[in-house]
């Protein structure tokens, strides 16, 4: 059976109809058309142009997300049976044709009288409900073939205040051809978005980016994910793919309904505790950049799993100054690359483990003896300590509550089988700090216990009180100096801006189990100041005197004497004297 239609009938939806209901084949008064069931599509004939993904109550948009779609071709699409969806969900569209260079606003069919400033608006009777943080918009035909898709985060908006106070994020150019993920940018409207409208934000601009490696993880046993700035040419024959040290490579491909990701197979497994490195060469753009040859490296590692004593509490800034954030500092104590995805902060309330916040769900390996730093605002902590690795930062939209007096910071693996607990206190900052506002509390020693006050010290002065994402500037090497007492540094000025404001005594022993108290007397044989009383010791320990008395106040300057007393379990008492002195600046 067959049907008649003009050779040039400019109705395409009509055309669909007559395909649906006669099949492949319609022969024409002069020729036959051969299609397919339906008009093909292909990715960005319909662009996902603006995304409103937490809207926000008394702003002048409507309190509703919205997805804006723009068709940039010549000819009309017939969206009835396209899929909206997330990570997640999905919703199906109803009959709708879209125009060339037309814009259609999503919403679903309850919020659709909330916008009727809009011209075209199409409602849904379900709907993905995309979330504000972080998540991911999909537009597919109806047989599943994805049209367009982007990915956003908080980052997206270009600040914290923009992610949280409902601005819509939008498409700088829909007339570019890939992924526009890495060009959504905050809406710049008064409104706070351009529902209908051309974008606040649109450029025209042709793109001279080059793209950029931004890192490559673990795919497998025996392969890897690269992942690029944006989309790239599908062309990969001029690639070049160099690797330390060398792997043979089997296969290279896109990875499934992606344009700037790369899967590489290798013809061997990759090996623990071994840094690989990647760089990427010949790579293009879908605007015929090269790739950035400053941006075309990447490290890559087989995690390990991590053991007690290998992640640990670091640094923590619980009193920060006005408008500055909160934050706390981990460090791999290890010889391990680890994988931190799933890793949670959490705080101790009503005597259990409480507000769980996990600070990354991505691969992220964390370097042998690196540090990561969990903050709520990336820019805003970098303005107040501008000496800190930003690199080694990471941005959560809320941390546990942890109080300016006083309170615990609980670390978790992603099993939580192993568990860092610190109860901190502004009482642990040195006496003669007087304004702790600002002055972050760094581990002493990643070896000794980590909720032990004496393990903790005020950031110093002359890294801005705080070293968020590098060493600590207050630390403690364990030298093996032998059997007894060591105190390092001998002189030390407990009001020095730029160097160690106290003294460590550290001692080494032969077995466990003595019971040690230390105590600082004067040269005139009077208590200064009581360290422990009775302790039973390991066989090595530490313990701190920043030249303050029993009362807190700062002593004068001069000679003092240290004195030791071990007990062991035959009751044999031993005595070691050490001098140290406390100097003053002029």
């Amino acid at each position: 059976m067959t049907s008649t239609i003009k050779p040039h009938t400019e109705n395409l939806l009509e055309v669909n109809k007559l395909i649906d209901q006669w099949g492949n084949k319609i022969k024409t008064s002069q020729y036959y058309f051969i299609l397919s069931s339906k008009t093909q599509n292909n990715f960005k004939d319909i662009i996902i142009n603006e995304v409103m993904a937490a809207p926000k109550r008394d702003n002048p948009l409507p309190y509703a997300e919205y997805i804006e779609l723009f068709n940039p071709s010549d000819r009309p699409f017939e969206l009835g049976g396209f899929i909206l969806a997330n990570k997640s969900r999905e919703a199906i569209l109803p009959s709708y044709s879209i125009a060339p260079n037309e814009y259609l606003v999503l919403v679903h069919e309850d919020d659709e009288a909330l916008f009727d400033q809009v011209d075209n608006i199409l409602g849904l009777s379900s709907w993905p409900r995309f979330v504000n943080g972080e998540d991911k918009v999909l537009l597919m035909d109806a047989e599943g073939k994805p049209l367009d898709s982007l990915s956003y985060s908080s980052s997206s908006y270009g600040s914290s205040s923009k992610a949280n106070e409902g601005y819509s994020l939008e498409v700088v150019n829909p007339f570019y051809t890939c992924d526009q993920t890495a060009l959504l940018r905050a809406s710049e409207s008064p409104l706070l978005g351009t529902p209908g409208k051309v974008n606040s934000v649109f450029d025209p601009t042709p793109d001279q980016t080059k793209p950029k490696l931004l890192k490559a993880l673990v795919n497998g046993p025996n392969s890897i994910l690269l992942e690029f700035d944006e989309g790239l040419s599908p062309n990969l024959e001029n690639a070049i793919w160099q690797f330390t040290p060398t792997m043979e490579i089997k296969n290279v491909d896109f990875s499934p309904n992606s344009h700037n990701r790369i899967v590489i197979s290798f013809e061997e497994s990759l090996k623990e505790k071994i840094a690989y490195q990647i760089t990427v060469g010949g790579i293009r753009d879908c605007s015929e950049n090269l790739i950035d040859e400053t941006n075309n490296q990447a490290s890559f590692q087989i995690p390990s799993i991590a053991e007690k004593g290998d992640i640990i509490l670091n640094e923590v800034l619980f009193n920060p100054r006005s408008g500055t954030p909160k934050f706390v500092e981990i460090h791999n104590h290890s010889s391990k690359f680890i994988d931190l995805s799933g890793w949670k902060l959490a705080n101790f309330h009503n005597e259990t483990v409480s507000n769980r916040k996990s600070f990354i769900k991505e691969t992220d390996i964390i370097a042998p003896f690196d540090y990561r730093v969990i903050t709520q605002d990336i820019g805003t902590l970098f303005q107040e300590y501008p000496k800190g690795k930003k690199e080694n930062w990471i941005e959560i939209s809320t941390l546990p509550s942890y109080p300016i007096a006083e309170g615990s910071v609980i670390l978790l693996n992603p099993d939580e089988s192993l568990i860092e607990r610190f109860d901190y206190s502004d009482k642990f900052h040195h006496e003669m700090i007087q304004n702790t506002k600002g002055v972050s509390l760094e581990r002493f020693s990643p070896e000794h216990e980590t909720n032990k006050p004496e393990n903790w010290h005020s950031a110093s002065a002359s890294h801005g009180y705080a070293t968020p994402g590098y060493k600590n500037s207050q630390s403690y090497e364990h030298n093996q100096f032998g059997i007894g007492l060591d105190v390092k540094p001998k002189i030390f000025l407990p009001e020095a801006t730029g160097e160690q404001p106290f003294t460590t005594i550290s001692y080494q022993l032969e077995e466990p189990g003595f019971v040690g108290t230390i105590r600082i007397y004067g040269t005139n044989g009077l208590l200064i100041k009581s360290l422990c009383e009775n302790e039973v010791w390991g066989i090595s320990g530490f313990y701190t005197w920043n030249g303050t008395n029993q009362a807190g106040n700062k002593v004068r300057p001069g000679y003092y004497i240290v004195l030791a007393e071990m007990l062991n379990l035959n009751g044999s008492l031993m005595q070691i004297k050490k001098t140290v002195v406390v100097g003053s600046k002029f």
